[in-house]
């Protein structure tokens, strides 16, 4: 009896298991290409120049040349600023 309730509590776990990871994988939200490591490759062109000028120091940590593109943001080329702007940075 012991046998059958512990076979049968591992089904259940093993058969809801499947549905919480898919139910998980539907309501993940996606970052937009420019919170993803180094952005597009566009991105990567209009910003590259201004990484290099403005935040060289911090060149690797995504999260910090964003800040310091955002420290910067007087200075940006045209091309740079516009890709803060279209992602809502």
């Amino acid at each position: 009896m012991a046998r059958s309730i512990i076979l049968l509590a591992l089904f259940l776990a093993s058969a809801a298991t499947p549905s919480l990871a898919q139910q998980q994988e539907q309501t993940r939200i996606p970052l937009p290409p420019f919170l993803t490591p180094r952005g597009t490759p566009e991105d990567q062109r209009a910003c590259r120049p201004d990484a290099q000028r403005l935040c060289k120091d911090v060149i690797g940590d995504d999260d910090a040349v964003l800040r310091c593109f955002q420290a910067h943001r007087p200075k940006l080329s045209s091309a740079c600023a516009a890709v803060l702007v279209k992602y809502g940075k």
